[in-house]
């Protein structure tokens, strides 16, 4: 595999003598980075081939009805998790790297740690109670099932235990420990894909919302093993050592100032979504669909097609994942040629994803979906869906290198303006009768392209006035 990140570039205008030293110190810097690529690509896919699985025994044991309620459900999910977890999560590694990078000091991480802990525990507590105490009406009004209310009490429990995860992950990423975070991942995964076909197998629930709930259950018990996991590695790797300077970088005001615009472009990103997920269903309804019919559309959509045709994200997310605190270590020291070299190398690899892998699953998709699931989307649904996938692998890298930048504000004024676009789009083509379910696949196309392209437009305009 081609490398594509390497180290800083010397930035004095050193003799020519030096320019060797300079070039060895930038592949060996580059090594680090390869195996973390290579470790979360292998880890990412094993989670892929894990959740094919885990897919195909739930629309076996639990049927497309139940997972399209399951879809609704976890709207609650990803709102709380906008608010209170994919925010912190860019503010600990951007903060996070930046300390490693500068000494390697656990004193500041330890610091980092705490104090997003304390962030978290307030945004969860400010989410968690309202809808705790309005679950019920939540689940008739939003869900259209008042039986999804104990569903919702569960993702709040299972809200939780991931946020505290996620912080663990997102300190452990910063310093160069992706082989713990996926060691966790897989493990957390393979032990929720035992507990909830015991549940399901085991438990006779005739109801769909009882189901969901059992499912959502074997989640919730799954995460306390991450959690542990994590946290043992955690006091074993970050012991005190004083550093001022990186203390003072973990502070709570210097979090809060990279949680809160990353956490409203997350919070706009999952409310759009959301409100087009719980709007999908009734205007299927108004295009001829009945609500079993749209209820298995959706579960279809979401259980079947996505997972086949957003199988090589198991390698963009590696890159992605890199991408962020390599960048905003660059950025630390004002090396923008380099994150311009790692944002042509994150991009030609994206490229190279989505003309081979994504080419090749596009034409064997009818007969792997039908072979693993027993149903088979239309060819119109995976092609627009491939479309989707190869715009979301760009904006991932754009997104991930804009945040390293510290340009958390610019990522949200660009989301908001395309899920914006996006959801007007659901809105009036989903209800059309010649186009229905693939009106809402251009829409989400349409809307993601605008975003990508004023990402693009405004890094050029960056590395232009930065003298790259």
């Amino acid at each position: 595999m081609r490398t594509f990140f390497r180290g800083k570039r010397a930035h004095e205008a050193g003799a020519e003598e030096k320019l060797p030293a300079v070039i060895w110190h930038e592949e060996r810097e580059s090594e680090p980075n390869k195996k973390r690529i290579l470790i979360l690509t292998l880890s990412n896919l094993a989670l892929q081939v894990l959740w094919f699985f885990y897919r195909m025994m739930l629309s076996r044991l639990a049927g497309t009805e139940v997972l399209g309620l399951q879809s609704l459900v976890m709207q609650v999910y990803s709102i709380m998790v906008s608010v209170c977890i994919s925010g912190l999560n860019v503010a600990v590694m951007t903060v996070g790297a930046r300390i490693w990078s500068n000494g390697g000091q656990s004193g500041g991480i330890r610091r980092l740690f705490k104090n997003a802990l304390v962030l978290f525990l307030l945004l969860f507590t400010a989410m968690a109670a309202p809808l705790f105490i309005w679950r019920k009406r939540i689940a008739s009004g939003l869900i259209g099932d008042p039986g999804a209310a104990l569903a919702v009490a569960i993702v709040l429990g299972c809200i939780f235990l991931t946020g505290i995860e996620n912080i663990l992950k997102s300190v452990h990423l910063a310093t160069g420990r992706v082989g713990k975070t996926a060691c966790s991942e897989l493990m957390e995964q393979s032990i929720r894909f035992l507990l909830v076909f015991l549940l399901l197998r085991k438990t006779s629930v005739d109801t769909d919302h009882g189901q969901v709930a059992l499912i959502l259950f074997g989640m919730l018990l799954s995460e306390f093993f991450s959690v542990s996991f994590l946290f043992h590695s955690y006091k074993k790797h970050y012991r005190f050592r004083g550093n001022p300077d990186a203390v003072n970088e973990a502070s709570l005001s210097r979090l809060a100032g990279i949680l809160a615009p990353a956490a409203l472009t997350s919070v706009v990103s999952t409310v759009f979504a959301s409100a087009a997920a719980l709007l999908l269903p009734g205007r299927l309804m108004l295009a001829g669909y009945t609500r079993q019919a749209a209820l298995a559309s959706i579960g279809t959509l979401n259980a079947v097609a996505v997972p086949l045709v957003t199988f090589p994200t198991a390698f963009i997310g590696a890159v992605a994942t890199v991408l962020l605190p390599s960048v905003s270590t660059a950025a630390l020291n004002n090396d923008f040629k380099r994150i311009k070299r790692i944002l042509s190398r994150s991009f030609t690899a994206a490229a190279l994803a989505l003309l081979t892998a994504n080419m090749l699953l596009m034409h064997f998709s009818a007969p792997i979906s039908g072979a693993l699931f027993g149903v088979v989307p239309s060819r119109l649904c995976f092609l627009l869906l491939t479309a989707k996938a190869g715009i979301i692998y760009f904006q991932m890298l754009t997104t991930a290198a804009l945040n390293g930048l510290m340009k958390q504000r610019i990522v949200l004024a660009f989301a908001l303006i395309g899920e914006l676009l996006q959801l007007v789009l659901i809105y009036l083509l989903s209800a059309l009768s010649a186009v229905h379910i693939y009106g809402y696949l251009a829409a989400m196309c349409i809307g993601e392209g605008a975003r990508l392209a004023v990402s693009l437009l405004y890094l050029k305009h960056f590395f232009r006035n930065s003298g790259v």
